[in-house]
């Protein structure tokens, strides 16, 4: 059973994200990084400010970019809560890997965040 914890906020939420071993990062419907966790950053083999400046470009293989914009179009749009699937990602050395996203919506007020959660595959 989940219950409302009064009083935990960004600072909280942060911590959990930081927090958590899996490579994770949280953006808006227009591709705008709001954060990624240290496992994100070492995953892709970035610093943790680079990686907080990194779009979908930079890091999803060329190939796949169209199918990556189309699922994160559903999302965004409410045709789907959350969704995952295999993808390559592109590492800052030029390596591919391929991984599982898993990803999920949130939406509050007029404010739209994806957050999505990379699994290595290998």
């Amino acid at each position: 059973m989940s219950r409302h914890v009064s009083g935990v906020g960004g600072a909280h939420y942060r911590a959990l994200l930081q927090n958590v071993d899996l490579p994770v990062i949280m953006h808006t419907d227009g591709d705008h990084v709001v954060d990624v966790n240290r496992a994100f950053a070492e995953f892709l083999g970035y610093t943790l400010p680079e990686a907080r400046l990194l779009g979908p470009r930079e890091f999803v293989h060329p190939q796949q970019l169209a199918d990556y914009h189309r699922a994160q179009a559903e999302l965004v749009a409410g045709e789907r809560l959350g969704m995952s699937g295999e993808c390559e990602l592109v590492r800052k050395s030029g390596e591919v890997v391929r991984v599982r996203l898993t990803k999920s919506v949130a939406r509050h007020n007029a404010e739209t965040v994806v957050m999505t959660v990379i699994t290595d595959t290998r």
